[in-house]
């Protein structure tokens, strides 16, 4: 289900960038919030029906663009990804991180995602949320990561555990980059618009 998460918010992200369309301006014209939508093409909250139905109108897309050549294949007992299977994936324009997705499955009513993650030199912003929990290993690196009011100070073989709904962001002027591998594990929900 992750696959098609994955495929669905950066459809929805293309289709609104070829129309030059900011996330404020489909906001506007759904409805929803530009959060909510961000959470959408960033794959981190699954959109429920009617949500796609005020997208695909607002951009003018047949929903079932949306969808095109996507399949519901059978679960596999187990999942094996070889290194060059692994996808480099957008996420948060503007923020700098490179992720390159290493693994996705379903687990019960969660969907989990497993990505490795750059952290470079320079990077912070404005904290972001996700419906769902968060771990982190830290593989290189030193950087600070803030969980609303706090910040912790990472290195690697440090293991951050987090309720992803708290704001949080990396933030990194140690000089040189850092790496981590992020596991999301996100809860499938009803949106709230």
């Amino acid at each position: 289900m992750r696959e098609q998460l994955i495929a669905l918010g950066t459809r929805i992200k293309m289709a609104r960038k070829e129309r030059k369309m900011t996330l404020q301006t489909l906001a506007d014209r759904t409805g929803l919030t530009a959060g909510l939508l961000s959470k959408i093409e960033n794959f981190r909250t699954i959109p429920s029906l009617p949500v796609l139905v005020d997208i695909a109108a607002a951009l003018e897309t047949d929903l079932a663009e949306f969808f095109r050549d996507m399949t519901l294949g059978s679960k596999a007992r187990w999942l094996l990804v070889r290194p060059e299977e692994q996808k480099t994936v957008e996420r948060e324009e503007g923020r700098h991180l490179h992720y390159r997705m290493i693994l996705e499955t379903s687990l019960s009513a969660v969907n989990m995602q497993m990505m490795y993650v750059t952290i470079p030199c320079g990077s912070g912003g404005e904290p972001v949320s996700t419906e769902g929990d968060e771990l982190l290993y830290i593989l290189d690196g030193r950087f600070r990561y803030r969980l609303g009011d706090e910040v912790v100070e990472l290195t690697p073989g440090d293991a951050l555990y987090f309720d992803g709904t708290l704001p949080h962001v990396p933030e990194n002027d140690s000089g040189a980059p850092g790496t981590l591998i992020a596991f999301y594990f996100v809860r499938e929900t009803e949106n709230q618009r």
